[in-house]
């Protein structure tokens, strides 16, 4: 009888084990930073169409779908830092864009980087950096490359600021002169920054 007891517990534990889901949201940067996502969230992740972006030309980001339960939509899409979706890692747009989407993370490290939605609005363009106090709101276009620094910010991602970043390694800022890279040259820029983040491990 201990025997057929024990074993009926063991088997509750072990199905209470599995049946518990494996946290996949960010709840804020800190969460990112020790890639530990600390919540549960039942939802699906969809990429935009052609047919479904914020303007011609713009980025074919991700948004959430099937929030289960359907009162948590706003919670998911408004205020969590990232979600985790495989061995992806999506940040929440709305924060530092004011517009709804989820945009892959494409290099982790010291700067970790991705490419966005341009933020639209003063307040969030000041914060990102596209404009400096006491500049007029800019019209943006289609896709901004973004840095998110150590203390959790996110910048737009320029030369200008690139070379900032990596003051101290002489090697990269020549590399960025010679390049003569502008704005546009994103994934030139992306290489840069992961170049950097290897003399930081």
């Amino acid at each position: 009888m201990k025997k057929i007891t024990f074993m009926i517990l063991m088997t509750l534990i072990v199905i209470k084990s599995y049946g518990q889901e494996r946290a996949n949201v960010f709840m804020n940067f800190s969460d990112f930073k020790s890639n530990a996502p600390s919540k549960y969230f039942d939802f699906q992740i969809k990429q935009r169409t052609q047919g479904n972006v914020f303007m011609t030309g713009g980025i074919t980001n991700h948004i959430i779908k099937k929030v289960n339960p359907s009162t948590e939509t706003d919670n998911l899409t408004k205020n969590v830092w990232g979600v985790l979706v495989g061995d992806s890692i999506y940040i929440n747009s709305y924060p530092y864009s004011k517009l709804l989407g989820f945009n892959k993370i494409i290099g982790i490290g010291f700067y970790s980087y991705f490419i966005g939605e341009p933020a639209r609005f003063k307040e969030e363009q000041l914060k990102v950096g596209i404009i400096k106090e006491g500049e007029p709101q800019k019209e943006v276009c289609c896709r901004t490359s973004y840095v998110i620094l150590p203390d959790g910010s996110i910048k737009w991602l320029n030369p200008k600021l690139l070379k900032t970043l990596i003051s101290d390694n002489l090697e990269l800022i020549k590399e960025i002169e010679l390049k003569k890279l502008t704005p546009d040259n994103v994934y030139e820029m992306f290489d840069i920054l992961n170049k950097y983040n290897q003399t930081k491990k």
